[in-house]
């Protein structure tokens, strides 16, 4: 099987996996009441601080901060001569966002009913899709970091990580996504990020 239809395949088992997923969340077990409270409980504990740290983490995974972050990437690995990882990126990212727009149409979960703070949204609340494309950057990144000595690598894998679970507890302060949103979108980041980097491999590294 070719390496198209292979990344077509997987994709297409993970929008199923996700629809399947949404579709019981939202149906048999009732939308998950404890997701309501945790969101409640997020905001009710936060203050002024909270609220403003949430926004800026937030903002930071709109759609145009993620692509200048992978184009920079892109950039990056042209400057170094790898041009073949260069399109990693893009592909990442662009894997992500099919497979929200595809799971979240399917699913069409209404967002959280707090509040909601920060740019509102067309899409269903599940899964993420802020957290899946910047979750794919992520790994995209973390594997590019391997350039690195290994103590900038591991600190630079490091700040990944502590980014990520902060954007997911953002996205739940602000009232964008509940819990298991976040966790899709983690699953699908990551999914995707993992298929933009075995694309790009040699024919002989198989």
């Amino acid at each position: 099987m070719s390496r198209v239809l292979r990344t077509a395949a997987t994709i297409g088992s993970l929008i199923a996996v996700n629809a399947l997923a949404g579709r019981l969340i939202t149906g048999p077990l009732r939308d998950l009441p404890a997701e309501h409270r945790l969101n409640h409980d997020l905001r009710r504990a936060g203050g002024t601080a909270a609220a403003r740290w949430a926004s800026a983490v937030s903002r930071s995974s709109d759609t145009s901060r993620a692509v200048a972050v992978g184009l920079g990437l892109t950039a990056t690995l042209l400057a170094l001569g790898r041009r073949r990882e260069a399109a990693v990126p893009a592909l990442a990212m662009g894997l992500a966002s099919l497979t929200h727009v595809a799971s979240s149409t399917l699913v069409g979960r209404p967002r959280p009913a707090v509040e909601r703070l920060g740019t509102r949204q067309p899409t269903s609340s599940f899964p993420s899709g802020h957290v899946g494309a910047m979750t794919a950057l992520a790994v995209v990144l973390g594997r590019a970091a391997r350039l690195l000595p290994r103590p900038a690598a591991v600190g630079v894998r490091a700040v990944l990580a502590g980014y990520l679970g902060m954007l997911g507890w953002s996205r739940l302060y602000n009232g964008q996504h509940y819990a298991s949103d976040v966790l899709a979108g983690y699953l699908n980041g990551t999914v995707c990020g993992v298929i933009a980097l075995c694309a790009i491999r040699p024919a002989s590294d198989e």
